[in-house]
């Protein structure tokens, strides 16, 4: 008996000894630090590098923490500075019951996009998905999942980001011209008293000039010439430009607890959100009569009539326009104001855009754009809940996890971009190498992948029509006395009012009628 327990002792103790040596085995291969295990307590090498987790509160997680750095206003901020402390990638629990995965380096966030599945799925503003709920609201693209998403965004794929899309330049170019001809009558008139011009509410003015860029290739700029359309734009722009306010004030607070104890922050956002939808069904409706009524001879080319040649239902025509109306409202304005900004602080750049506009010209003006993008992302984050379990530099994540892809962080970081807080346009020129981008990926502000920003290069028209005709016609100066910073109001939006004083170039000033 004596004999059997001293075999059995000692065949464990060879037992656990071969695989302690084994360990070490394999930790050498690893490149691993050996560690002297004891023989009674072994330990597993760890398959994947652990993300790093900011310790939070049970239920509340980390959000007293959030409020303490200036609450949703300052999100973008305050996971700049958990990056700077934890690194390209960590886990946080901001409140609710799931961490969500924030990542801030290229490959990292390249990797996330190459793994979000068929059927990619974003995360939702509570309030709004709770009022779609509470309302039973059929909703556009930015709402749909699935494959009644996926079925709709290949049709619009054809028609606003693959092939030539030059037949919407004539929309973009008959607004824009119109509002930057109001703009330089007005500045003519200042410089007459020896003034600059001042530009007066220029955020809404975006706001109009943004959302008549829309209507005009949605159904073609001759229906902006009625008068009952220019009335119910004016109303529909008063009312869209306060959705994100107070979706912004549900961002603290959960929309569901602020209905039930009826708060006002709740009271104000459905009705305003009603308002919204009914004035956009009115403004389709006013634009389909209108089309009706034309001769079929005299309609020009627009989005509306290529979505009927898709066989798409009139219904879903009007669910997709009036949510693109609603997203690019917000988004195409304020990253307008930024650019505006951007070039108004450097007069020189200002000069050299002019002189390349002059020349039929462009590498600056796409540079300048690509800057204000990357300086002043409008969406901070990207979200994605991945579909299945996933490795992601060394990294696992769980299936249905949110990862969070921080924008205004990566932005930013000096390992994707030389001098990142300068604007410089002549980084993005090919072959360029005083002032290198290290990291192309590193400024995606329309995301990459299947759910890709579907209005990205009508924004882009936008974009290099204002600032080109801004460039060449006007001279421009930011007077806002303090330096302009960037808050969360579910875009990025400037801190203050931004005040933009212009002043004719010399060469308008010779063109401008006496």
């Amino acid at each position: 008996m004596t004999k059997q327990l001293c075999r059995g002792g000692l065949l464990r103790w060879i037992v656990q000894l071969l695989r302690t040596l084994l360990l070490r085995i394999m930790s050498y291969f690893r490149g691993e630090p050996q560690t002297n295990y004891a023989c009674h307590s072994l330990q597993i090498v760890p398959k994947f590098v652990p993300i790093p987790r900011v310790k939070g509160l049970p239920l509340v997680g980390t959000l007293y923490d959030l409020i303490a750095a200036g609450g949703a206003p300052q999100l973008h901020k305050y996971v700049d500075a958990r990056h700077r402390q934890y690194g390209a990638i960590f886990r946080e629990r901001l409140g609710g019951t799931q961490d969500a995965v924030f990542v801030s380096s290229a490959n990292l966030m390249r990797s996330v996009f190459l793994q979000e599945g068929q059927y990619p799925q974003h995360p939702l503003p509570d309030a709004w998905t709770f009022y779609n709920k509470r309302h039973a609201c059929q909703r556009g693209l930015f709402f749909m999942e699935g494959a009644e998403w996926l079925h709709n965004r290949r049709i619009l794929n054809r028609l606003l980001l693959n092939g030539n899309l030059n037949w919407m330049d004539v929309h973009i170019e008959s607004c824009t011209r119109q509002l930057v001809d109001r703009w330089q009558a007005q500045t003519e008139q200042a410089d007459r008293d020896g003034k600059h011009y001042e530009l007066p509410d220029l955020e809404q003015q975006l706001y109009r000039w943004s959302i008549e860029v829309l209507c005009g290739i949605m159904f073609g700029s001759s229906v902006l010439t009625c008068p009952k359309m220019q009335s119910s734009l004016n109303e529909f722009t008063q009312i869209v430009h306060k959705v994100f306010e107070h979706s912004s004030r549900l961002m603290n607070f959960p929309p569901k607890l602020a209905q039930l104890l009826r708060l006002r922050i709740w009271s104000d956002f459905e009705s305003n959100v009603g308002e919204v939808l009914q004035q956009g069904e009115a403004i389709i409706e006013l634009c389909i009569k209108s089309q009706l009524e034309q001769p079929q001879s005299e309609q020009e080319e627009a989005l509306y009539h290529k979505l009927q040649a898709a066989a798409v239902p009139i219904e879903m025509i009007r669910r997709i326009f009036v949510d693109l109306v609603i997203a690019a409202g917000d988004t195409t304005a304020f990253s307008s104001q930024w650019a505006l900004y951007a070039l108004s602080l450097d007069q020189l750049l200002q000069r050299r855009i002019a002189q390349e506009r002059a020349a039929d010209q462009s590498k600056l003006l796409h540079g300048l754009i690509k800057e204000t993008l990357r300086l002043y992302p409008v969406a901070p984050f990207i979200g994605r809940y991945l579909p299945q379990d996933v490795q992601i530099g060394g990294h696992y994540i769980e299936k249905d996890t949110l990862v969070l892809i921080s924008l205004y962080t990566s932005g930013r970081d000096p390992s994707h971009f030389h001098q990142p807080l300068r604007v410089l346009p002549e980084r993005w020129f090919l072959g360029n190498t005083e002032h290198q981008v290290h990291q192309t990926h590193g400024s995606l502000p329309f995301a990459i992948g299947q759910r890709s920003c579907i209005g990205r290069r009508v924004a882009l028209k936008q974009l290099h029509s204002l600032l080109g005709k801004c460039a060449t016609q006007f001279k421009m100066q930011c007077l806002n006395q303090k330096p302009v910073d960037c808050i969360l109001r579910m875009v990025t939006v400037p801190d203050q009012t931004l005040r933009l004083a212009l002043r004719l170039t010399s060469k308008t000033i010779e063109t401008a009628p006496v």
